[in-house]
């Protein structure tokens, strides 16, 4: 993770930002859609995992409660949530990372149920159209079915490890320890400016299209 990040100027206050986001998303989504909810032993348990991995990556300033954490988080969105252009860029590129994973028919869905699942402040810092709201109603519904659902399935007998499952860029797996990106000099990014835009433009239109923001 240092060697991957190392290469890039980033401000401590953002790494804390985006480590606050492992912490606390995962929990909210608990809260809304798990088919049960997390102890408080735990939510901080989850907690301390994501602040020692924030320790060994040298992160400095780590709240050492999950209300402080919170408080931290909050403050930054408050403080640095605006529409950018990259960031719109980002998000599409994301949103269609995950509409990839269904069949082509679907994928109009799947976009507009991904904007369903984001609050009003975030999509207005991605610049993107909310979904209608009983769309927002039903993807809330659907979800908080299939918890009930979950309930009373059998316990799992085997542990589902995500790097197992199969995707269309790793039809056998992957080795997180193979993951990433080439050597690069530090501060210097390993795709040039041109070079991104020239592989990105054409996916980002497409994006543009399959969805009204």
């Amino acid at each position: 993770m240092n060697e991957l990040h190392a290469r890039f100027r980033i401000a401590n206050e953002d790494f804390l930002y985006v480590l606050s986001t492992f912490v606390f998303e995962p929990l909210r989504w608990n809260e809304r859609f798990g088919w049960r909810r997390m102890s408080e032993d735990e939510r901080l348990a989850w907690f301390r995992f994501w602040r020692a991995v924030g320790e060994r990556m040298q992160i400095l300033g780590i709240p050492a409660t999950l209300a402080d954490f919170a408080a931290f988080s909050s403050d930054y969105e408050k403080r640095n949530f605006r529409p950018q252009a990259a960031s719109r860029q980002v998000a599409l590129a994301t949103r269609e990372m995950f509409a990839s994973w269904f069949p082509a028919p679907l994928r109009p869905l799947v976009r507009r149920s991904i904007h369903a699942l984001l609050d009003p402040p975030l999509l207005a810092a991605l610049d993107l159209q909310p979904a209608p709201r009983w769309l927002q109603r039903t993807v809330a519904a659907a979800l908080r079915c299939r918890a009930r659902l979950l309930r009373w399935l059998p316990r799992r007998r085997q542990p589902m490890l995500r790097t197992r499952i199969a995707r269309a860029a790793y039809p056998r797996g992957y080795d997180i320890a193979t993951l990433g990106p080439a050597a690069a000099p530090r501060g210097v990014c390993p795709v040039s400016l041109d070079q991104g835009r020239t592989a990105t433009a054409p996916a980002l239109a497409a994006a543009e299209r399959g969805v009204d923001g």
